[in-house]
């Protein structure tokens, strides 16, 4: 029997990216750049198979 570990982890910073984000687009009344947002979030995310790393794409 064969077992495989995956496991996601973020970026200490993510959760304050995320709210300094959230406010400025509320207190402007506008929306994000959605590839900016989508670039930070791929180099937040950190995701490992059994112990090595992967890449996001």
């Amino acid at each position: 029997m064969s077992t495989e570990l995956i496991e996601f982890r973020t970026a200490w910073w993510f959760k304050v990216y995320i709210f300094g984000v959230t406010a400025m687009c509320m207190l402007t009344n506008s929306e994000p750049d959605q590839k900016k947002s989508l670039y930070w979030c791929a180099k937040a995310i950190r995701v490992r198979c059994n112990g090595k790393p992967l890449k996001i794409s």
